[in-house]
């Protein structure tokens, strides 16, 4: 004998959202107001209460994310005194669950072994939290009795040698490209898989430009010659009006495949997001060493990657999504043993042209 009985339960499927990484940012500089006290901000911010009314290195960066980001722009900021222990504030925003994408360190480097250590503490983060970030640094300035070339001459040591993948070492040339480059990475109208060299982003808003101690104004000569460093400029298009920016170049080794910001930022997103879906499927029957469990775990895994390439269509134009489509081998899935699962993912950027060649030939053909 039996009685009917009936049981209805909510099955969770792993598809809701989750918090957005990318474009957030943490400023790390000196201020004279609320020194240790992490403060959020965004583009209503009013940085004179936050930071206090004088200028400071800090509040010269945050106006300039400011100005060149965009009405959605969102982040933290840490003023500090002077020689302040800028590792110990960036483990504090940790501890308090801060998760940016991007960190930008106001203070000028002084030596290289200090961007190295801001690779360590990157390496660190990731290790221990799992939390992929990357360090934009400021390096010194030219001075009152600087030539460009004594500029170049001394900024070289900073990067010669270095090994750093998730940091990029921006000169004050103008004295606020820091913020200005890092509010253009994080601009909503353009992807994280766009170079801030984008021109059609627009042009940048600096401080007026700058010029040496012999009353010569910064040139695409100097610009290049630091790029060629492996620092990351400002430069110019002849007649053509307003500055833009050039690779944010990280310190990637010689044939690396991080050696511009967007191409690990695309990686570092496809991490962030398949790592909560991997998460989601420990001890999930439905992903076995079985032909549908490994086409079923090929679907879920693969997801970030199909909505990673979803373009979208303006008008008869068709804006490319972050990566191109993935393809059958863009994933693969490998029990190694009988709890041990490897899977592969295969990111594939979509070029775009940072130089482009003319050639115009006269038809002359009756």
């Amino acid at each position: 004998m039996a009685q009917g009985q009936v049981s209805v339960a909510a099955i969770q499927t792993g598809s809701g959202a989750t918090k957005q990484v990318e474009r957030s940012v943490l400023f790390i500089g000196e201020a004279p107001d609320n020194n240790g006290t992490i403060q959020a901000m965004n583009a209503q911010s009013d940085f004179d209460l936050m930071f206090g009314a004088a200028d400071s290195p800090l509040k010269t960066q945050v106006k300039a994310w400011q100005r060149n980001g965009d009405d959605l722009v969102s982040g933290y900021a840490i003023s500090h005194a002077a020689a302040a222990d800028v590792m110990a504030l960036i483990d504090q925003a940790m501890d308090q669950n801060v998760s940016p994408e991007i960190i930008v360190i106001c203070t000028p480097v002084a030596g290289k072994a200090e961007i190295e250590s801001y690779q360590a503490k990157a390496q660190e983060i990731l290790s221990g939290l799992a939390r992929r970030v990357r360090i934009l640094v400021a390096a010194p300035g030219i001075t009152e009795l600087q030539t460009w070339p004594d500029l170049v001459t001394a900024l070289q040591p900073l990067t010669d040698g270095v090994m750093a993948d998730r940091v990029a070492v921006v000169p004050l040339l103008f004295g606020d490209e820091l913020g200005a480059v890092a509010g253009r990475l994080c601009k909503s109208a353009v992807t994280i898989a766009d170079s801030p060299m984008r021109v059609l982003t627009g042009a940048m808003s600096l401080k007026p430009h700058p010029e040496d101690a012999e009353g010569n104004p910064l040139t695409n000569a100097t610009t290049a010659a630091l790029d060629a460093l492996r620092f990351s400029c400002t430069q110019f298009y002849p007649d053509y009006d307003g500055v833009y920016f050039g690779d944010v170049n990280m310190l990637d080794a010689e044939g690396g495949d991080f050696q511009r910001i967007e191409t690990g930022r695309i990686v570092d997103k496809a991490a962030r997001d398949v790592r909560i879906i991997a998460i989601q499927q420990i001890k999930n029957r439905r992903l076995n060493n079985s032909t549908s469990g490994i086409e079923f775990g090929k679907r879920v895994l693969g997801k970030p990657l199909r909505d990673m390439s979803k373009s979208i269509n303006i008008g008869a134009d068709k804006f490319p999504g972050l990566i191109d489509a993935p393809k059958d081998d863009s994933i693969n899935l490998t029990f190694m043993d009988a709890r041990t699962l490897q899977v592969v993912l295969k990111v594939k950027p979509i070029d775009s042209p940072s130089t482009i060649i003319v050639g115009i030939m006269l038809d002359d053909a009756e």
